[in-house]
């Protein structure tokens, strides 16, 4: 069984960019990591974002001793197997070209970056030497999961054959720490990219982008824009039929109402 890891990261602001972005790999490459990750951190629960400002765990530490730990973890995450991919969003650009957008559907960002992050990560889980299902987890989020489960199931229509499951788990986990660390220096990026390219680059960013094994994508508002206008011709909302529906089975419009009326869609073209 391949086993996907995934979490989400933002600015401090949730202004400017969104990502999640998760990690790939069998059963013998995730146990090597959490053996080398559970070492260092001496049961400490790994938060990048708190690690990197001292606060939480990590309130006792000083600077230097937070920097080396975070060195030391990519490190780790960089010499295992694993390989990640993550869907950042510039936030900034879709709240000016789709101002109702945001306004609507505030997490409608997240169900986004989850869907893609998922379908790729699948897609290269599909054709890994030995070929087998992988299954997703990622961080718990009480306002997002079960729409996210609801994404899941749509997806998993697609590919029955590849995907097992999605869950959920809390940061105890240590894939979702490891994937917390991806995260956070995917979204670090991208904030540089979108407003000071001529930055630096992280040293924990540039160690994982050496071993050619981490990818992403982050789309800017005028690709945003073209994007969306293709999927609202994919997959337009039929709101008389849709309005009928929600009547029939008395249900409000929200976006799980919405995905589920997606799925239902799907189902009856395939």
């Amino acid at each position: 069984m391949l086993s996907v890891f995934g979490d989400e990261s933002h600015d401090s602001t949730r202004a400017r960019v969104f990502v999640v972005a998760g990690l790939l790999g069998d059963s013998r490459e995730w146990s090597e990591l959490r053996n080398e990750w559970k070492e260092r951190l001496n049961e400490m629960e790994f938060h990048a974002a708190d690690c990197e400002s001292g606060y939480g765990n990590f309130r006792n530490l000083t600077e230097r001793e937070r920097l080396q730990l975070h060195h030391d973890l990519t490190r780790i995450l960089a010499s295992s197997k694993l390989r990640g991919y993550g869907y950042g969003i510039d936030l900034a650009g879709l709240r000016s070209a789709f101002p109702s957008v945001i306004q609507d559907f505030p997490d409608m960002p997240y169900y986004d970056c989850f869907l893609r992050t998922i379908k790729y990560l699948s897609d290269l889980a599909g054709v890994y030497i030995q070929r087998e299902r992988v299954e997703f987890t990622f961080d718990q989020h009480r306002n997002t999961q079960y729409n996210a489960g609801l994404l899941y199931n749509w997806l998993s229509h697609y590919r029955d054959n590849i995907v097992d499951k999605v869950g959920f788990a809390s940061r105890e986990e240590l894939g979702i720490q490891a994937a917390d660390l991806w995260a956070r220096e995917l979204m670090k990026r991208c904030d540089t990219h979108l407003f000071d390219q001529s930055a630096s680059a992280r040293p924990q960013w540039d160690v994982l982008m050496a071993t050619k094994r981490f990818t992403f994508k982050f789309i800017l508002a005028d690709e945003l824009a073209r994007e969306m206008e293709q999927a609202s011709k994919e997959y337009q909302l039929d709101h008389a039929d849709y309005e009928s529906w929600r009547r029939k089975h008395n249900v409000v419009d929200n976006l799980s109402n919405r995905f589920r009326w997606l799925a239902l869609q799907d189902k009856a073209r395939s």
